[in-house]
């Protein structure tokens, strides 16, 4: 049947009154955000979707590894700048582990290349061209490792850098310049430059001054009047200081680039693990892997704005939205339990979503954020 001009535009007149009581009433549109989380228990990687003011959904399970009797552990979690890849470091292997490259959206795997002795954290530049994944050598013997570096078009190894004992917390800086990882036995932040992919800096956290290159049989140089072991490494985006969390030492430090020092520390009791910071530069997060929960800093003041209990042991990772709204964070569990990852809105201090995954959640990465 057709309708009369009039009775199209009554049609019109009143959908568009239903959408301005919609939008009023908060039933606009919601800002979505999709983040990967690897199971390192589960050869399991999760695409998840948080709807604002809705549930975190789980969209898809992506199954990784080839060793069917064996757990490969995926690890280490990155999405390509561009948005249309991403990454993912894979523990063990015979003997190596490996970096898997998968396409977005349909995530397949599109690529891999081998790495070292258990690879964990992975970082790529703004330019896309490389990928560093950091050799942790979790279950080997506490002797220096190597940041391998993966050309990403080819996925081909073109070198493996020697830092420190038990790298981790692979991090670029927001223009690519330079590349933090820190030494999980060492006690060290270590600076490679983008450019040449050579090591530049080291700082002694402890020591608070430029530390040695490791040697060959050295089995971990902690002094014995204190130990770090600092485990993640944030730049700040205004590029002039890294966040490092001193994992045995419940705090976390901040340290200027020009000066290469110590020059601020956050209390932060439960053995801080992973961080973030929120795109504005105003927040920074952590996990705080030994009391099961996640804390809030103020970046102006060092005030601790909030501190929130997980639901679950162990928490994990982190990511801040790029509107600096939420944190999601990841929640290992223990045994047989589940996953979980959380959402966190970062003004109120309160989790606003959680959902299971599979057990020991841990590396995250934010694929996008879509919305009006």
């Amino acid at each position: 049947m057709r309708r009369s001009p009039g009775a199209a535009v009554a049609v019109a007149a009143v959908l568009s009154l239903a959408s301005a009581l919609a939008a009023s009433s908060g039933f606009a549109a919601a800002q979505s955000y999709w983040v990967y989380v690897a199971a390192e228990s589960e050869d399991e990687v999760s695409l998840l979707r948080y709807d604002a003011g809705g549930d975190l959904v789980v969209e898809k399970t992506i199954s990784t590894g080839w060793l069917p009797a064996e757990i490969e552990a995926p690890h280490g979690v990155f999405v390509d700048p561009t948005g249309e890849y991403w990454y993912l470091t894979l523990g063990h292997g015979f003997p190596n582990g490996q970096l898997v490259k998968y396409e977005t959206g349909s995530d397949e795997v599109v690529g891999v290349a081998e790495l070292g002795l258990f690879p964990a954290t992975i970082a790529v530049p703004p330019d896309g061209a490389v990928a560093l994944a950091v050799n942790a050598n979790f279950h080997g013997d506490h002797v220096p490792s190597t940041v391998s570096i993966v050309d990403l078009a080819t996925m081909e190894p073109v070198a493996d850098v020697p830092t420190c004992t038990m790298p981790h917390g692979s991090r670029f800086s927001a223009d690519g310049s330079k590349h933090y990882s820190a030494c999980m036995m060492d006690n060290q932040l270590v600076e490679i430059d983008g450019a040449s992919l050579k090591v530049v800096r080291r700082l002694d956290l402890v020591r608070n001054a430029p530390a040695p290159e490791p040697m060959d049989d050295h089995m971990a140089m902690a002094p014995p009047d204190g130990h770090c072991s600092p485990t993640w490494a944030t730049p700040h985006p205004d590029g002039r200081r890294v966040f490092v969390p001193c994992n045995r030492g419940d705090a976390i430090l901040e340290v200027d680039l020009e000066s290469w020092r110590v020059v601020r520390r956050f209390e932060a009791p439960g053995a801080p693990y992973n961080l973030d910071v929120t795109p504005d530069g105003a927040k920074l997060l952590a996990t705080l892997k030994g009391s099961a929960q996640f804390g809030v800093w103020d970046l102006a003041t060092g005030e601790r704005l909030h501190l929130l209990d997980s639901t679950m042991r162990v928490t994990h990772g982190v990511v801040a939205t790029p509107d600096g709204r939420y944190a999601v964070v990841t929640v290992e569990g223990i045994g047989g339990d589940p996953g979980t990852v959380e959402v966190i809105d970062l003004e109120a201090g309160e989790r606003v979503a959680s959902a299971a995954i599979g057990k020991q959640a841990g590396g995250i990465a934010l694929w996008k954020m879509e919305g009006p």
